[in-house]
């Protein structure tokens, strides 16, 4: 789901909740540690970088980037988990947390029950590419009827299990009644790779990593999983044009705190998240990556969490996918 304008009620929450970041976090002289539990690089770690200086400024405090990645995102999330819920570790993750235990074995914490949503940082939008050289047309509504003919034909790369890519593949399938194949890969790179050559038909990719080779002519981009077409792509069509308007998926960002976390904490926290997203180059850098801030409350994180991972369940479910 994306995240809609910020209401009356959300903008005066968090403007109250600025009002609490002296009183609730900055009294404390401890280090805010910002865990990112994925490897240095990626989309969760570079905006985390982007962020935690502004934070911590907010804080007044200093706000620390500690890498703890393996296991999709389990190790790190744990260690937040286990922590003293007194707002000095946070964890800074992705869609995935939220469902991890639906696709991955031995998943040691449940993250609705052992976690604090805080807020949703960033929205990352997605988009359905394939090989420049693929036969036929970029029109989506021939393509979509050509899987739907032959769906043994289109192959879908994916980053990883419970990626957006991951469930928007099963929720294409769904949609037109059939069963695709998904290869799982470490990573966005490798399956981005197999696409421009050729090797895997099709993916559901975030749009700042694959725009470059679009506009290279590396990858024919045939639908954007938005709900309108996006200023960075004008001329590629959103699904809701294809014949699908429930196809509507998208990475993001956000930042959750252990079991527990004191309500004045969870706003200061997020009050000094939505400090950083509201400063200019932040902005900036993070439109270069294709990026767009969230801003939300706690409660609204909250709800949204929740349901996109009941829908996200729904699909995980429906097309028989198991914990690996």
């Amino acid at each position: 789901m994306f995240p809609a304008a910020p209401t009356r009620r959300a903008a005066l929450g968090l403007a109250a909740a600025a009002v609490l970041v002296p009183g609730a976090l900055r009294a404390q002289t401890r280090v805010v540690r910002l865990v990112v539990p994925y490897a240095p690089g990626g989309t969760n770690d570079v905006t985390a970088r982007l962020m935690a200086p502004r934070m911590g400024e907010a804080l007044g405090q200093t706000c620390v980037i500690e890498n703890r990645s393996g296991a999709s995102g389990a190790i790190g999330a744990q260690e937040v988990a286990r922590s003293a819920p007194d707002g000095t570790t946070l964890l800074y993750s992705n869609e995935v947390h939220p469902i991890l235990r639906l696709v991955q074995r031995g998943v040691p914490f449940d993250a609705a029950e052992d976690f604090t949503p805080v807020t949703r940082t960033v929205s990352i939008p997605y988009v359905l590419v394939g090989g420049a050289k693929a036969a036929g047309s970029a029109d989506p509504r021939a393509l979509l009827a050509a899987v739907k003919a032959k769906p043994n034909d289109f192959t879908f790369a994916c980053s990883s299990l419970g990626s957006v890519g991951h469930l928007g593949a099963a929720a294409l399938g769904q949609r037109l009644g059939v069963e695709v194949t998904t290869v799982i890969y470490r990573g966005t790179g490798p399956a981005i790779n197999d696409v421009i050559s050729g090797a895997v038909p099709l993916m559901f990719a975030p749009v700042g990593a694959v725009l470059p080779m679009i506009q290279g002519g590396q990858l024919r981009a045939y639908a954007v999983t938005a709900p309108a077409r996006l200023s960075s792509m004008p001329d590629t069509p959103a699904m809701a044009e294809a014949g699908q308007p429930e196809m509507l998926f998208e990475g993001w960002c956000g930042i959750w705190g252990p079991k527990g976390l004191p309500e004045a904490r969870v706003e200061a926290a997020c009050a000094a998240a939505q400090s950083a997203l509201r400063d200019a180059e932040v902005i900036q850098r993070l439109a270069a990556i294709g990026c767009t801030p969230i801003n939300e409350t706690p409660a609204e994180a909250a709800r949204q969490i929740a349901a996109e991972a009941a829908r996200n369940a729904a699909i995980i479910r429906a097309a028989r996918i198991q914990p690996e």
